[in-house]
């Protein structure tokens, strides 16, 4: 047993003793590896700082404008920007998809009006319904004048109690062809005048609001008519 445990003790220790041969690498290689490294930790750290940045730009541009957030009609806006990014999302898969073999999964249900030129698809009116629904859960007692709804009926006339004004595809023409000119519109108006508007464009990804008084916006961004000039 002594004898035994000695050997044991003797390998063990020889073990401990050994040098193991570490792999080595290449002048280039090592520059290439550090350079790597070096690249990636900007990469992060440029995405770390911006993230933010990005995600508050992207997100802002759905926001209510502050100079509108003071008007008398928030509410107003907060729902028609909601029900319009909603009824243009309805919009862009088949927009998306105009042209490609994905195209043939849609059908519009084209139907007409009258003139052969004045007609709709079913996601006109999924859209008005969508949109007057939503109205008529926030403000019940509102009226709603939809082109759909409408056709080529006589347009009610516009009194002096609230009313929302709705195109809920404004260019079916170009929007069945798949061309990106095409947007929801709502309105809001009070006393027989028009004060507040939301637009969106959804193949182009811009969102429109203005309300009389407060000023117009585009994805945030204050616009100004433009001035003519006359010679």
């Amino acid at each position: 047993l002594t004898a035994g445990a000695t050997k044991a003790a003797e390998a063990i220790t020889a073990s401990s003793n050994r040098v193991v041969a570490k792999p080595t690498y290449g002048k280039e290689t090592v520059a290439l590896a550090a350079a790597a490294s070096m690249a990636l930790g900007v990469g992060l750290t440029y995405a770390a700082l911006n993230y933010e940045k990005w995600t508050k730009e992207e997100r802002s541009k759905y926001d209510v404008p502050p100079e509108i957030a003071s008007s008398p009609f928030l509410e107003h806006v907060k729902l028609a920007i909601e029900l319009a990014l909603k009824a243009g999302n309805n919009m862009r898969s088949y927009c998306d998809e105009k042209g490609t073999l994905a195209e043939h999964s849609h059908d519009l249900n084209i139907s007409y009006k009258g003139k052969p030129e004045d007609f709709c698809t079913k996601i006109d009116i999924e859209n008005e319904h969508l949109v007057m629904e939503g109205i008529h859960t926030v403000f019940p007692t509102h009226n709603i004048i939809g082109e759909e709804t409408t056709g080529t009926g006589e347009l009610p006339t516009l009194t002096k109690y609230p009313t929302w004004i709705i195109d809920p595809i404004d260019g079916t023409t170009n929007f069945a062809q798949g061309l990106p000119m095409c947007c929801v519109s709502i309105g809001f108006c009070l006393d027989g005048k028009p004060l507040m508007g939301v637009v969106y464009a959804p193949m182009t990804d811009e969102l429109y609001v203005g309300v009389v008084g407060y000023g117009a916006f585009r994805n945030g961004s204050k616009i100004m008519p433009k001035k003519k000039k006359y010679s």
